[in-house]
Formats: C-alpha cells, structure tokens, sequence
C-alpha cells in the first residue's frame, strides 16, 4: 500500500496504490463544518448532481453512458460524522488493464467532472423536471423512517438530549425543509459548495497514479483556496440531573433509549479501548453484558444495542421492550455499567471481545471501501490506520476498559411509548 497526498492549491489528491483490487474508486469530497440548515439542501443537491447534467439530461442518460464505461458506478452521498458534514461524489470502476481500450482511464476518469462542473442549470435554476424527481424521493425517504420505530427513536432522544447540538441534526432534515428547497435555491447552494467548502479527492486502486492525478487535473477547476479543516468533536453538555422524557407513540413495541456522555478519554482509548468496552456492554451480540442481564438471565426485551459515537463523545444504549418491562431495564443497564466499572469479566472474556474486532479489522483490509474510509479519517482527524488500530487493540487491558466506564455519565433517558393494547 503507496499513499501519497499531492496539493493541487484548491484541492488535494490523495492516491492509495494497491494490487488488492480489480476495480478502482475514486471519491471527491466536499467538506465543511455541520450546520443544521444547509444539510437538507445540499442533500438535495448532492442526488440531483448525480442524476443528471447538461450532457447527460436524464439519470437514463447517466445509466447509458456508464455501461459505455463497462459498468461503472457513479451516485452522490452526503454524511454527518460528529461537527464534520460532508458532499461526496464517488465513482467506481474497472481497473484499466482489464479493459482493451486506449483512452479508457481518461475517458472514466473525466466522466464525474463532466456532471459537476457542467449541472442542468438554466437561467440560475436547476431543471423542474429532475428537481420534481429528487424532491419526491427525498421526501419519501424522509416518511419512511417515521416507520422504524428504533430509528425514531434515536433521532427522537437526540433531539430531547439538545436540539442545539449537531449531534440531533439530522441530513436529510424534515419534510418541511424540502419543501422549502427551490430550484433557484438549488443553484445558490450549488455555488455555495464550491466557494465555501473544502475539497479533497481519495484514489485507491492498482492503477498509474501520476497519470491519473494529471487527468484529474485537466478536468477539475476548482479555484477556491482551501479553508482551514473544521473540528470534528462535539461537546456535547454534561447534565447534572438526568433528563427523562416519555413520548407516545403509535409502534406495538416501546423504545428505551439511554445516552451516556463520555467524558475526558484521551485519543488512544477514543481509537481504541472504547471499542472494545463497548463490544463487551453491547455491541458483541449474545456475549455482551447487556445481552446477559437483559435477555438471557431476565427475559425483558426483543432487541437491544449499545452505540459508540465516537467523535459526538456519546454512548447510547437502545432497547426495544414492552412497557411494563421498561423500569427494570433501566436498572438493569445500569447493573451492567457497574460491572463494566469494577471489572467483572475474565481475561478470557476480553481476548475473544479483541479477537472479534481485530477480525473486523482485518477483513476491513481487504475491503477497498474501508481503506479509503481509513485515509479519509486518517486526514480529518489522524486516526490510526487499520494495521495500527489492530496493534492498539490488542495491547488494550483491564484497567483500560474501567478507565471508560468511569468516564461515562448519565445524560438522557428517553421512553418512546407504545400505544395502548386493547383489553
């Protein structure tokens, strides 16, 4: 694996060089800090660049050309990681040497740049029948999580935790924010992110990278200098009397959700250590304290996980539950922090926890998506890379995974109530 990083003044390339895979993918990433109302729009915006431009005028037109290029991928995404959002545009496709054809590289490798430098756009407008298209589908997308009931949850207890922090933002925002998108203001957000945002563009594939860094380079005139890269922590508040909220709500099943913050862990146990006190609280699945106490040993619930979120500093623990069940389970959790706290597991119990997640990482190796997932964090916030993180994990103790369960404190606890059963 050859990383390099190459400084185009407005922009910067990142190239990862492997023979792992037989395919190539290339994200160009527009970033910027969180802020609550711009992540609707640019969600918007991120699906309607993707879906049509001035060559190619409908998402058929994209398809067709894109099987031209012997079926690559090419979709938008945008993403909330802690106070970091972020506009992708990403692209994949077959490693040249596979495909007998002259100006391949160039000619896939130019295709993203086509769509996003050139949108549909007249008079200042995005076009009204691409824009009808991706409003309905967002919405869509939108109504559809009112009907998980541990999505709504989380996003529910988020929100009561504090609705000031970008913690509770949420990208796509409500129906009433798409409704206020306008093709005009589709355009203003357009310019918007390449004037104020930063712009980074991650390579990994076995492939000329010098070559492809010129093509680039041909193609992408970016002539905005790069912004200083925004703090991806949130602080998220301490509260000193738990804040308890009970909400009706129309599922058979009620919801309990837990949110801890995490307090003064230093950057080692944030990469590393947490991780595995959290596999052994809840994410480990039937191995897990949470696990054990709630399910096995008292029957309570019909779902339950516990979620690291590393860079909002939180820990939250979600049960899906009947009500009557909901008082226990409360207590239940915090049995299982107590004994996380004083170390009641064996050192059998924390080399399997190890064993699992090094195994994730390694097969994070041979996954090109994670590696460049990998280099991307690794710049936005130094973290280990996946070898690395492997080492850290495997040097992590006892005393360790204690020091995290001190460092947690009770913020949230939150009741989605299920709706009244007929007698």
């Amino acid at each position: 694996m050859e990383y390099k990083k190459i400084n185009c003044n407005s922009y910067n390339i990142h190239t990862i060089k492997t023979d792992k895979f037989k395919t190539v993918r290339m994200e160009i990433i527009f970033s910027r800090e969180v802020k609550k109302e711009e992540m609707p729009i640019f969600t918007f915006l991120s699906d309607i660049m993707s879906d049509s431009s001035k060559d190619y005028q409908r998402r058929k037109d994209i398809a067709i050309r894109l099987e031209e290029l012997y079926k690559a991928t090419f979709y938008g995404a945008t993403n909330k990681v802690g106070n970091l959002f972020t506009i992708s545009f990403i692209l994949e496709f077959i490693a040249p040497q596979y495909i007998n054809e002259p100006d391949y590289l160039k000619n896939v490798l130019k295709f993203p740049f086509e769509v996003i430098n050139n949108p549909r756009v007249k008079n200042k407008e995005f076009d009204l029948t691409n824009y009808n298209i991706v409003k309905k589908r967002i919405i869509e997308e939108i109504e559809s999580v009112k009907e998980s009931s541990d999505k709504l949850a989380i996003i529910n207890a988020l929100e009561k935790m504090d609705s000031t922090s970008p913690s509770s933002y949420k990208v796509l925002g409500d129906k009433e924010d798409i409704e206020k998108i306008t093709p005009q203001s589709l355009y203003d957000a357009y310019l918007d992110l390449f004037n104020h945002s930063n712009c980074d563009i991650f390579l990994i594939g076995d492939i000329n990278m010098d070559e492809c860094v010129q093509i680039i380079k041909d193609n992408f005139k970016n002539h905005v200098i790069k912004l200083s890269k925004p703090r991806i922590i949130v602080n998220n508040k301490l509260r000193k009397k738990v804040l308890k909220v009970v909400e009706n709500s129309n599922f058979v099943q009620s919801t309990l959700v837990m949110i801890y913050n995490i307090k003064s862990l230093d950057k080692l146990m944030k990469d590393a250590t947490f991780h595995v006190f959290n596999y052994l609280l809840g994410s480990g699945g039937i191995s897990s304290k949470l696990y054990k106490n709630l399910r096995v040993d008292n029957s309570l619930c019909y779902s339950l996980r516990s979620l690291y979120l590393k860079y909002d500093e939180l820990l939250l623990i979600e049960v899906s539950l009947d009500d009557s069940n909901i008082k226990k389970a409360e207590k239940l959790i915090k049995k299982s922090l107590n004994e996380m706290i004083n170390g009641d597991y064996t050192e059998e119990v924390i080399k399997d926890a190890k064993k699992n997640l090094i195994f994730s990482l390694k097969m994070g190796c041979d996954n090109n998506v994670s590696i460049l997932n990998n280099y991307v964090f690794n710049y936005f916030d130094n973290l280990p890379l996946l070898e690395e993180r492997i080492k850290l994990i495997e040097n992590v103790q006892k005393e360790d995974l204690i020091k995290c369960g001190k460092a947690l404190s009770i913020n949230t606890i939150y009741v989605q109530k299920s709706l009244e059963k007929d007698e």
